[in-house]
């Protein structure tokens, strides 16, 4: 079977950035699944999977745009604390929120305070960047019904909605 859209992809990677430092890895022990074409990893992994088969290694590099995005300055935010209900007026560094604008949900992380206002950072922590991966191709399955249509892989044991 090859990896195509409405297959789930078992796959296990080590991602590295410009430098060579590992960001991220997964083994066969801890690796995951994902739905291949339906916007579940970055759209260069994706690329680069389909058509692939079990037991295939690739290594990829990736531009910006085809991993998390260039890095965008206008989603950097000074927000006063005001508008943040008590209990979340003094976050910490690192810390991520979840917060609508404009009917949009996007993940904001903590870079800080500046007096009163919340520093917020609504760029995925890799966005900007070169991203190199290696990877392993460990199974491939039809998707089920239901995975297509929740447009996610159920892992066993793992699905909860």
């Amino acid at each position: 079977m090859i990896a195509a859209k409405d297959t789930v992809v078992h796959i296990s990677y080590v991602l590295r950035d410009a430098k060579g430092e590992i960001l991220d890895e997964s083994s066969v022990e801890d690796s995951f699944e994902y739905l291949q074409g339906h916007q579940n990893v970055v759209p260069g992994l994706e690329k680069a999977v389909e058509g692939r088969t079990v037991g295939d290694k690739i290594k990829v590099s990736l531009t910006p745009d085809e991993g998390y995005g260039d890095y965008d300055p206008a989603l950097l935010r000074k927000v006063p604390k005001s508008v943040f209900p008590a209990k979340m007026r003094n976050p910490k560094k690192g810390e991520m929120l979840q917060i609508q604008e404009d009917g949009v949900w996007r993940v904001w992380t903590v870079e800080g305070t500046e007096g009163d206002n919340i520093v917020l950072n609504g760029n995925h922590e890799l966005a900007g960047q070169d991203l190199h991966f290696e990877l392993e191709i460990h199974g491939i399955r039809v998707a089920s019904k239901e995975e297509i249509e929740h447009g996610h892989a159920h892992s066993p044991g793992h699905h909860h909605h």
